[in-house]
């Protein structure tokens, strides 16, 4: 060693922090890695003044001497995390040189000390790492056991063929020589989860055993879902998941369980299992319980599904539902149940599935949905009758507007002119709602009620309202008012007096129709009443 280079490694010892920096960069760059050098350097790694240290690390960084590992170790047990994990990360590049110098570190460390040694494992995965790695995920030590496992199964992305199928056998090796010890078997797990390799099955299969910690159960399930969703189960795994369904924790089981299970073909065998899962208190359960019966198109499994559309179980209503949809074969059974419906929202329901099937329905049916919705309609005071109406509506409007026309022209001819004005009330809103339907309308929701003439009442008279529409437009309604029969004098001279008040259109409506009760009931009552209105018209 020349004179120039013992001048620099002495100002590397001195006290002067700048001269010391400058030292470090001095070596650094020309890459000296002489023994003395290494020496000098590792012992600047000590130093209390973080400048200092910082470019002893950095000289590790860029040179890597050959003998840097023993220098480099006690930086493991450093306070300051980000240096901890800087130590591994250049300890890495040392590969089994750097395992070597650690391995007598690990017996009764600090737990920084431990965390910083898996962080180099994992780093360096060879043989020696390894073997440290799952000797540490064995440990009865459950942190310990987590940190060394999460830090090896990080690394897996990372992995060729080769070392994919190393760590495949490590872990199964574990999981066959960890029964009853819990930290090896939730380790195992998770690594056969992480490597998604589906000869894996077998393994965790096992972990589900009702013997085993719940802690393992749960996270052999999770491997199991990450190694298999999508693939098709045996009967043994499918016979095994099942149960599971019977538990009540829904993240750590019965979510994974039902993931693994939900693209499964289940055959009639499972026919009673499934009904039974149907009525656990487990929202999950039940929605996938109803979904897999909907796949079996039996009458009993119709008649079940249509009696979960009014369960309390919202998950059963709805999976239901979604289930009756897909069933050709139960159409015919959910309109007869749709005939024999006396609730509302169940009616609904049942109309919202049954158009999701063939709508080429027999005229007996159509006349069957009528005659329900008449008796719903007129003997009932709910809304039941909403759900055939629109049912109809959607299957043929224009018929089904004929047959309200002619319902309520009977109604009318009986002088039921409330149950009249109910039925025309229902076309409003759609195109049979025309000119003739809105006058029998109005004419029929005038005469349902009696009047008055006071403010409040006008105010909020559909019939008026009707009237009002109509005369703003083509239609003769003076002249269909005068001719219309069922209209006494008194109910005239009412929609007269409220239109007299109002402009346009209307007051010459109110002055044609005060005109005929005058000339035609003069010396009444009712006529003499409507000439004294005549006369507070304007001219």
């Amino acid at each position: 060693m020349d004179a120039t280079l013992r001048g620099v490694l002495g100002l590397i010892k001195g006290t002067d922090v700048e001269a010391r920096c400058a030292a470090l960069l001095v070596v650094t760059h020309l890459q000296a890695s002489d023994d003395p050098v290494v020496q000098t350097v590792g012992a600047a790694l000590g130093a209390k003044n973080v400048v200092v240290r910082d470019f002893a690390v950095g000289y590790f960084e860029q040179v890597r001497p050959r003998d840097g590992v023993a220098s480099l170790v006690p930086l493991l047990e450093s306070e300051d995390d980000a240096l901890r994990q800087r130590a591994a990360a250049i300890l890495a590049h040392y590969g089994q040189a750097a395992i070597a110098g650690i391995k007598k570190l690990v017996k009764d460390a600090p737990r920084r000390r431990l965390n910083a040694i898996i962080d180099l494992c994992a780093r360096v995965r060879t043989s020696a790492a390894l073997d440290l790695l799952f000797d540490l995920i064995a440990a009865e030590d459950f942190d310990v056991s987590r940190t060394a496992c999460d830090a090896l199964a990080a690394t897996v992305p990372q992995l060729d063929a080769r070392a994919r199928a190393d760590l495949f056998a490590r872990a199964d090796r574990l999981a066959a020589g960890a029964k009853g010890q819990r930290t090896g078997l939730v380790g195992a797990a998770k690594l056969l989860g992480a490597l998604a390799d589906a000869k894996a099955r077998k393994r965790l299969l096992a972990m589900l055993d009702r013997e085993e910690p719940h802690a393992v159960r749960t996270h052999g399930l999770g491997a199991l879902l990450q190694c298999l969703r999508g693939q098709s189960l045996t009967a043994a795994e499918i016979k095994a998941l099942l149960p599971l369904l019977e538990a009540d924790d829904e993240t750590g089981i019965l979510r994974p369980a039902i993931l693994l299970l939900e693209d499964q073909a289940l055959d009639r065998s499972y026919l009673a299992q499934l009904s039974r899962l149907a009525e656990s208190p487990q929202p999950l359960v039940k929605r996938f319980a109803v979904h897999k019966l909907g796949a079996f198109e039996s009458g009993s499994v119709v008649k079940t599904l249509i009696g979960y559309l009014t369960d309390d179980s919202y998950a059963r209503r709805d999976e239901a539902g979604v289930s009756l949809k897909k069933l050709p074969a139960a159409r015919a059974a959910l309109m007869k149940e749709f005939l024999a419906c006396d609730d509302e929202r169940k009616a609904w329901t049942l109309s919202e599935v049954l158009l999701v099937h063939d709508r080429d329905w027999k005229r007996d049916t159509l006349n069957a949905l009528c005659a329900k919705m008449e008796g719903a309609l007129e003997k009932r005071d709910d809304r039941l009758y909403s759900a055939y109406f629109q049912f109809l509506t959607t299957l043929d409007a224009a018929w089904l507007a004929e047959r309200v026309r002619a319902r309520a022209e009977h109604l009318r001819k009986r002088k039921d002119f409330a149950t009249a004005a109910k039925w025309l009330t229902l076309l409003k809103d759609s195109p049979a709602f025309d000119a003739d339907t809105k006058f029998a309308c109005a004419v029929a929701t005038l005469k349902s009620h009696p009047h008055t003439l006071s403010l409040t009442v006008r105010r909020h008279d559909s019939a008026l309202e009707m009237l009002r529409e109509l005369s703003q437009s083509t239609f003769a309604t003076a002249d269909r008012l005068r001719r219309e029969r069922t209209l006494t004098p008194e109910e005239l001279f009412y929609v007269a007096f409220n239109f007299a008040e109002s402009r346009g259109e209307e007051r010459a409506l109110a002055r044609e129709l005060l005109e005929h009760l005058a000339a035609k009931h003069g010396r009444a009552k009712i006529g003499k009443a409507a000439k004294n209105k005549l006369h507070l018209l304007p001219a």
